[in-house]
């Protein structure tokens, strides 16, 4: 890792565990090399929280017009932030993300490609599948609790005070699919990862349901 990347995973790991009791399960489930995580977005702090719960550096997409001031140009870069222009086709974004994968890295992917106005799971696009076939990369869906409390798309600040949990799944191996025609095995692969992102929701619901 750089520098700036670790020292700035060192400060926001503090922040986390002081401010929301910031708890990580399922660490063994990442791989080593390349690998593709499909994470659900709820939160401003998404991003930040997977750098840190990660032990391996990460690498994210964001819009391009966030590079526009300099200073936020330079600190993205820093934190492997890879500018996505809304106006990208889908061949250009997957060129560089595939580009990357070939070097061996971890990229952070949000399937449902903006942050979810209620907190609860939305559609996903399927584009995430189609890479990991592509590219023969694991996929590892990941699941953050408690960061749309912490600060939804609709606060202009930050509620301190609550918890938030990680939670690495079991990696999907696309290789598993390779038998089924590609359409089909995209779908598949979206329904499984679907599939493991909801059930975490619904668990996390009832848990929180218990406790009320």
């Amino acid at each position: 890792m750089s520098f700036f990347y670790s020292l700035a995973c060192l400060l926001l790991k503090g922040f986390f565990r002081l401010f929301y009791r910031l708890s990580v399960r399922g660490v063994e489930n990442i791989p080593k090399g390349k690998a593709i995580f499909a994470v659900n977005h709820a939160s401003f702090f998404d991003p930040p929280l997977l750098a840190i719960c990660c032990p391996e550096e990460l690498h994210f997409l964001a819009r391009s017009t966030l590079f526009q001031n300099r200073l936020w140009k330079y600190l993205l870069q820093g934190l492997n932030a890879h500018p996505i222009r809304r106006s990208s086709q889908d061949v250009d974004v997957f060129r560089m993300v595939g580009d990357l994968l070939k070097e061996e890295k971890k990229i952070v992917v949000f399937p449902e490609g903006e942050r979810s106005p209620d907190g609860r799971i939305q559609p996903m696009k399927s584009g995430i599948a189609l890479l990991a076939i592509r590219m023969q990369s694991p996929i590892i869906p990941v699941y953050l609790s408690g960061t749309f409390e912490a600060w939804p798309r609709h606060r202009k600040w930050p509620k301190f005070g609550t918890s938030i949990t990680c939670l690495f799944g079991h990696p999907i191996d696309p290789v598993q699919f390779s038998h089924f025609p590609k359409k089909q095995a995209q779908e598949m692969i979206m329904e499984e990862i679907n599939r493991r992102l909801q059930s975490e929701e619904q668990r996390t619901l009832l848990g929180r349901q218990d406790k009320e």
